[in-house]
This record gives structure tokens, C-alpha cells and sequence, in this order.
């Protein structure tokens, strides 16, 4: 999840807050990865620019018993 965000565009546009949850990176699912798993699909990845997937919610929403299945997470990915 987003810790904090330094000064930046993304943090004046809203674009990214505090407590979002990275689901994917393009179109890689990084869902409930280990922070350096979720940080080496990123570093990996192709291209001049990055798409990061993410959700907006709570923890729980994502992960809970009665969170995001995986086929939820699927078509959020695709349609992102």
C-alpha cells in the first residue's frame, strides 16, 4: 500500500493517496505480494512510463473474507 508520497503531481492531482492498495503493475497482478516482489515488478517493467493498478479502499476490502476474488481482481486489472 501507499505509505505517503513525496511532492509531486501525482499528490497534488489526487491521483495517488495514502493507503491505496497496488493491485498490478500493467497488466502483472501484484496483489498481496511481498513489498520487494511488488518493487521488482516494477523496477522489471518496460518502457518509459509504468502503468501502476491500483485500488482505493480498505485492506479488508481487497483481502477480507469477503473481499476481491480473483476473477474481481482479474477484470479490474483489465479494464484499469
Amino acid at each position: 500500500f501507499v505509505l505517503s508520497l513525496s511532492d509531486g503531481s501525482a499528490q497534488q492531482e489526487g491521483t495517488i493517496r495514502p493507503g491505496d492498495e497496488l493491485v498490478a503493475v500493467g497488466n502483472k497482478k501484484v496483489a498481496g505480494l511481498a513489498f520487494d516482489d511488488a518493487l521488482g515488478a516494477i523496477i522489471d517493467s518496460d518502457g518509459e512510463t509504468t502503468k501502476l493498478v491500483l485500488f482505493r479502499g480498505s485492506a479488508k476490502d481487497l483481502y477480507g473474507p469477503t473481499g476481491a476474488s480473483q476473477e474481481w481482481l482479474d477484470e479490474f486489472v483489465a479494464k484499469a
